[in-house]
């Protein structure tokens, strides 16, 4: 017989309390769900509880086995940080369904088992944290430089967790000049990773930064096919995709063309370079068997050797909703990731982006 957590909940104040009698509910796809011990972990150290206004819980009630509403307080939510995927999320009735917006990617319900706080998700992978002293110098050259502001707020949990500058465009790219230099004598690993499509004058700038530390990534998505084949040469390390989805049905919904996406890859294949993918995963769609069987086919048919798991940044009821997505027979996150283990032998998985030393690691976590 396996435990369930307890209902956590927040007053009007935000003050945050068990309940002693009422068990958590949770969510995937459209289902509320009661959740089980194996599906908890410790809630993360540096995570805060935050509370869902205008809304009210759902809840278990033991004595009469049925999902209940709890009126007498709010739902309470934590943002994981990075490493962390989540595997349910929060089963709430908004007061204010049209408003009803929380998209943050990392979003994860809270519950109370074994005198501490949990949360259902699974820990990846561990943070990289970059040298305290280089980290010092990089910080006072960017907060010293209004250029390099974008590198302060977008980048700076990038920096901290696992050394990845992403740049949007040329003009981000021409500003990391002045970092050139720390960055190649500091004996510290760094993935690039550029979003944009390059020019002749990005390749000074890469040339530039050629280090056995640093590992130069071009986010695929960016890109056209005509570009790819014009700019690409032995200056790129890796090539990275961000999916939702390999179901050609569903990416048609969302404006994605399915023999493009294929195209891309088969590019990226024939240059012989890393290859990864960054699946956006949502609990109730990405675990689908419909879906886990297309990510297999598709992991199987291209030579992609790293699965970067990340959360979907969505408003989960509006995406259900919206893309008419159909109940199905759910894996759960963590027997999809078992499955695709055992089906797919060389895909590693993990939530970083990785340097070019470690594309060959194996998988950084167990599935318990």
């Amino acid at each position: 017989m396996y435990d369930i957590p307890n209902l956590v909940f927040a007053d009007k104040n935000g003050t945050v309390y068990d309940h002693p009698l009422l068990k958590s509910v949770f969510r995937t796809a459209n289902y509320n769900i009661v959740p089980y011990e194996l599906e908890m972990i410790p809630l993360p150290s540096d995570c805060i509880l935050k509370m869902i206004p205008d809304a009210i819980p759902f809840s278990y009630d033991q004595m009469q086995a049925k999902i209940v509403e709890f009126s007498s307080g709010f739902p309470v939510y934590t943002e994981l940080p990075p490493g962390y995927l989540r595997i349910l999320y929060p089963s709430y009735k908004s007061n204010n369904l049209e408003n009803d917006n929380f998209t943050s990617s990392h979003l994860a319900p809270v519950g109370w088992m074994n005198e501490q706080f949990v949360v259902p998700a699974i820990f990846v992978e561990n943070k990289q944290k970059i040298k305290l002293d280089l980290f010092k110098k990089l910080k006072n050259i960017i907060q010293e430089d209004e250029k390099l502001s974008f590198l302060n707020k977008k980048t700076k949990l990038d920096f901290l967790s696992n050394c990845e500058i992403i740049i949007k465009n040329n003009t981000e790219l021409k500003q990391l000049n002045k970092l050139i230099p720390l960055l190649t004598q500091s004996n510290q690993d760094f993935v690039i990773t550029m979003k944009f499509d390059p020019d002749k004058k990005t390749y000074e700038v890469i040339k530039s930064l050629l280090n056995e530390n640093i590992t130069i990534n071009l986010n695929i998505n960016a890109f056209s096919i005509e570009k790819l084949n014009a700019i690409f040469d032995e200056l790129i390390d890796s090539l990275s995709f961000d999916v939702e989805s390999f179901n050609p049905d569903f990416l048609k919904k969302r404006s994605v063309n399915f023999d493009n996406l294929t195209r891309s890859f088969e590019f990226a294949e024939k240059q012989g370079v890393f290859i990864s993918v960054n699946l956006l995963t949502l609990p109730g769609f990405t675990d689908s068997t419909n879906e886990v069987e297309k990510t297999i086919d598709f992991l199987n048919t291209f030579k992609i050797e790293y699965l970067k798991l990340r959360d979907l940044k969505t408003v989960p009821h509006k995406f259900f909703k919206e893309n008419k997505i159909e109940s199905t027979e759910i894996l759960g996150l963590k027997n999809m990731l078992k499955y695709i283990k055992k089906r797919c032998k060389r895909v590693k998985m993990g939530y970083f982006s990785r340097v070019k030393r470690d594309f060959h690691l194996p998988t950084a976590f167990k599935i318990k």
